[in-house]
């Protein structure tokens, strides 16, 4: 997110002057994925690297679809966090939270955790469970209004959950750790029937051992999830626009670009939760 410095010659919509947020990638819209809904899995999916500068082109497919003029009352780095939130969007809308259904989120500390947990929540869900391994961040997650928290370091996770579920499991859970312990040890947490949406990425290659009577006669559903479509960049931008998403709570600290590596590290670390990079720092 930034201020505009000059357009091509064919921009319409956007002026030097305004300040913006764009979207990293843009779908094709004539694969059979796109023309199925699923622009997220496009086969041509424009992908738009190196936002980490002081100055960076936003090609014309982008400006088209997913790039959003800023209102007066939000700041660039809120509004830079328009792509994760818009990834988390897409997941829930994957897995439709109902009101009342009991969600646990492992990885709840982190950026993409803390969104699940908060649009969990606007959604009714209750109750909502975060699960994670730095209690500093399970204190982010109990102030943005998690249910429970829980330390798998210090707490019996699986057989606490299903006390407060009445023996049953949780109806979602949520892997947004990226870990393969995380993805495993998800299973024995939902019900009967239960769904299981594995967010957090693995290295290729990495394989799972699943309970397969669990999984057929449980009657899992079991969702994987990559990136976000148009629509749900334009979901995620008005979320923040309107305060929907608090943001400015997961936002640790704002350091200089020259600065990158140290915040990388320090989010790598789990000392942070989300970094903002300001070359005007």
């Amino acid at each position: 997110a930034g201020e505009v410095v000059t357009v091509g010659s064919q921009v319409e919509r956007f002026e030097p002057g305004n300040r913006v947020v764009a979207a990293n990638t843009a779908p094709c819209n004539m694969c059979y994925y796109c023309k199925r809904g699923q622009q997220n899995l496009c086969t041509d999916l424009l992908v738009n690297l190196g936002a980490f500068a002081e100055y960076i082109r936003v090609p014309e497919r982008i400006v088209q679809q997913s790039t959003f003029v800023l209102p007066d009352h939000l700041e660039d780095m809120e509004a830079a966090a328009m792509e994760p939130l818009a990834c988390v969007v897409h997941g829930q809308d994957l897995i439709q939270i109902q009101p009342g259904e009991s969600v646990v989120i492992i990885g709840a500390g982190g950026p993409i955790g803390l969104m699940h947990l908060q649009l969990a929540l606007k959604q009714g869900a209750s109750p909502v469970i975060a699960v994670d391994l730095s209690e500093n961040r399970l204190r982010t997650a109990t102030m943005l209004g998690a249910t429970m928290t829980l330390n798998p370091l210090e707490d019996e996770v699986q057989s606490i959950i299903h006390n407060a579920t009445a023996g049953r499991g949780a109806d979602v859970v949520i892997e947004s750790a990226g870990s393969l312990k995380a993805w495993e040890s998800a299973i024995g947490l939902v019900r009967k029937g239960g769904r299981v949406q594995w967010f957090g990425g693995l290295p290729s290659g990495t394989e799972i051992t699943l309970d397969t009577v669990r999984v057929h006669y449980d009657e899992l559903t079991l969702y994987g999830v990559y990136h976000a479509t148009p629509l749900s960049f334009e979901r995620a931008f008005r979320m923040i626009e309107q305060g929907v998403v608090d943001i400015r709570s997961l936002i640790t600290d704002v350091v200089p670009l020259e600065k990158l590596e140290e915040a990388l590290k320090s989010m790598q670390e789990g000392k942070s939760i989300k970094m903002a990079i300001s070359p005007e720092v």
